[in-house]
């Protein structure tokens, strides 16, 4: 019964932001999410050159990194309404100046300062929208303890994110051209986008930029975002290390179009696993949930690298194993923002949301460029070990972050009557 009360929670979030809102949230992430894939097709076909189109989805990895936290410290001295506007005109822009570049032959420095262009500009619509439920929490208009059951919802659009944006860069790509799938992104990004940013939610962050309610402007809490950050890096190096293994396994068997699907698994497994997220009791306490995700990570792991990396059963077997290590993968990313959340005063939540999104995207360039590159001189076994590493060494950072997370406030909405609780439409 209280597993069902604990689902029922997601009813608050609707009665607090409105449908629009979980919408625009949702969808509004996905075409961040087709810009590596889609610029990498895209400029491998127009040139015949792998090794350029895999350097064009790294310039935009690297762009969208750097540029993360630049427009979250934006939007938090800005405002979410010009800078998400700005952020969603410059990435449509750069991404029609990119289709453009590739169609009609530019110098490769120019197709590649267009894609960094493209990745810097995201509007980076997943952490602002964890800023915004953050000022919801504050202006009580989310209902109390609410707030981890919002930040689930964030980690289950974020997985599902990543699962479709790719997936409909591969179907567009397939029927009609990568260009296609390219300009589909820039229109998603010019309408979506646009409206995130539009979204009434937005002057609610600008009045939840003052102080915390709880008593004054508190101190940026340095060391416990060192460490989730870092932590968020290793998780970010685990994906970039298991989608390179699984690609070269996919391809040695011929069929290297089902790595993406097999890759999906992993996305919706953590999108289910992280749904249920309220429903742990409120007695396993969160830097415990950060440590024990980690920890369960590495153990799932080991089947997927013994199986993979040794090249033991085929596809099949490897599809469904790697819905194993897919479990703890939403909750971590849940349970990291949720104590994020505590470390920074509001008036600088959308700085911190973006820069733990970014080192999740460093992570990934990092995993996918060490593994590709073993995986190419010594099979599939190296890259999974890779992955399996970063799993071990985000399971030691926190449990060595375990006191200062600790010390952190429970980073929830304050206890208010339920009639205090709010709309916005």
């Amino acid at each position: 019964m209280s597993h069902w009360k604990a689902l029922r929670s997601y009813s608050a979030l609707p009665a607090s932001a409105g449908y629009w809102f979980l919408a625009v949230t949702l969808i509004g992430r996905i075409p961040a999410t087709m810009g590596q894939l889609g610029s990498l097709l895209l400029v491998s076909g127009s040139t015949g050159s792998l090794a350029l189109g895999g350097a064009a989805a790294s310039a935009f990895a690297v762009g969208q990194a750097a540029g993360g936290p630049v427009v979250g410290r934006l939007a938090d001295r800005r405002g979410h309404r010009p800078t998400g506007l700005a952020a969603a005109v410059a990435h449509t822009a750069s991404l029609v100046a990119l289709v453009l570049c590739a169609d009609h032959g530019a110098p490769v420095y120019t197709v590649l300062a267009a894609s960094a262009a493209a990745g810097c500009s995201v509007p980076q619509v997943g952490p602002l929208s964890r800023a915004r439920w953050t000022a919801l929490a504050h202006a009580r208009r989310l209902a109390p303890g609410r707030f981890p059951t919002a930040m689930s919802f964030e980690g289950t659009s974020d997985e599902l994110a990543f699962v479709l944006g790719p997936a409909l860069v591969g179907v567009i790509a397939a029927a009609t051209s990568p260009r296609a799938a390219l300009l589909t992104a820039a229109a998603l990004t010019l309408t979506i986008c646009a409206a995130f940013a539009l979204h009434p939610t937005a002057r609610l962050v600008a009045r939840g930029q003052g102080e915390r309610p709880e008593g004054g402007d508190a101190p940026v809490r340095r060391a416990p975002i060192a460490f989730l950050s870092l932590a968020l890096v290793c998780l970010g190096c685990y994906f970039g290390s298991v989608q390179a293994a699984i690609t070269w396994r996919a391809a040695d068997a011929g069929a290297a179009g089902s790595a993406g699907l097999i890759y999906a698994v992993l996305g919706l497994s953590s999108a289910m696993a992280g749904a249920l997220v309220p429903m742990l009791p409120a007695a396993f306490t969160l830097p415990r949930r950060l440590l024990t995700g980690y920890a369960l990570l590495a153990l799932l792991s080991v089947p997927l690298v013994l199986t993979g990396g040794l090249q033991v059963g085929g596809l099949g077997t490897l599809g469904l194993l790697i819905a194993l290590p897919g479990i703890p993968i939403a909750p971590v990313l849940v349970t990291a923002y949720t104590l994020a959340e505590a470390t920074v005063p509001a008036r600088r939540i959308s700085w911190i949301m973006t820069v733990l999104s970014s080192s999740v995207v460093i992570g990934y360039a990092i995993g996918a460029i060490l593994s590709g590159s073993l995986a190419d001189r010594l099979g599939p076994l190296p890259a999974f070990l890779t992955a399996l590493g970063a799993a071990a060494v985000g399971t030691v950072l926190t449990a060595l972050a375990q006191g200062r997370l600790r010390s952190l406030r429970q980073p929830v909405a304050p206890a208010v009557p339920d009639e205090a609780e709010g709309s916005l439409r």
